[in-house]
């Protein structure tokens, strides 16, 4: 009773930390409702990894449809472009090097552009990325992957285009295939792991998904109880 004959109310006080009591527990549940989206996620994406490849074309035009393929296994049979490969700055096993993109011509004439797999920076600089490598005919297997496009605040320190030394450093077909004249679809591939080639190494697909949401949620819950803890701390003191 001695605790209650204490209490002194705030108005002011009071309404600033309902405001701020309401932010904090909104912010709490929006983390726990990612939670719950970043698993389901992650499930879709595993069930999708171990699922046999469907045709591209098939996974283009569900994508164009707005449903989202990326990570779908898919297979694409196609002619070696006779247009430049497109290599993308990049790091693999904490080696620098660059990721190799060799166009592929469709019937419909535009070219699809397939991640081959990571080269080496030394083996670059032999001079492996300035030939053109005009893969022979045959079926590809690797994921579909949508076109890189930075969002701020990323994109306000990405680099666009290509460096010096002709890397580029977004991967994006659609840049590569204007670099060259040719059309290009607003996707790619990226191989699988192609027996007895060393250079590029395929299958490199980093298939990660940070889910810390639930120790942000109660990061939030924490924050909103300190609040609480805040509040009546200064209600309770003595008036003067």
């Amino acid at each position: 009773m001695k605790l209650f004959s204490n209490f002194h109310f705030r108005p002011v006080l009071t309404v600033v930390c309902l405001i701020a009591l309401g932010i904090l527990l909104s912010l709490g549940k929006w983390q726990l409702d990612r939670l719950v989206w970043k698993q389901k996620l992650i499930d879709q994406v595993e069930a999708r990894l171990d699922s046999p490849p469907i045709p591209f074309d098939e996974a283009r035009r569900r994508a164009d449809n707005g449903e989202w393929m990326e990570y779908s296994p898919v297979t694409l049979a196609g002619r070696g472009a006779d247009r430049d490969v497109a290599v993308v700055f990049g790091s693999y096993d904490a080696a620098a090097g660059g990721f190799y993109f060799s166009p592929v011509e469709v019937p419909t004439g535009e070219v699809v552009y397939i991640n081959r797999g990571f080269v080496p920076q030394a083996i670059l600089k032999e001079g492996f990325a300035t030939k053109r490598h005009a893969e022979s005919k045959g079926e590809v297997i690797g994921l579909f992957r949508y076109r890189e496009t930075p969002t701020p605040p990323a994109s306000w320190f990405q680099t666009n285009g290509k460096s010096a030394d002709g890397l580029w450093f977004v991967r994006d077909p659609l840049a590569f295939a204007s670099a060259e004249g040719a059309r290009a679809v607003p996707y790619y591939i990226d191989e699988l792991a192609v027996e007895g080639r060393e250079w590029p190494k395929g299958g490199t697909t980093r298939v990660e998904f940070s889910n810390r949401h639930l120790e942000y949620a109660l990061t939030w819950f924490g924050l909103a109880a300190t609040l609480m803890g805040v509040w009546l701390a200064f209600s309770l003191q003595k008036r003067s």
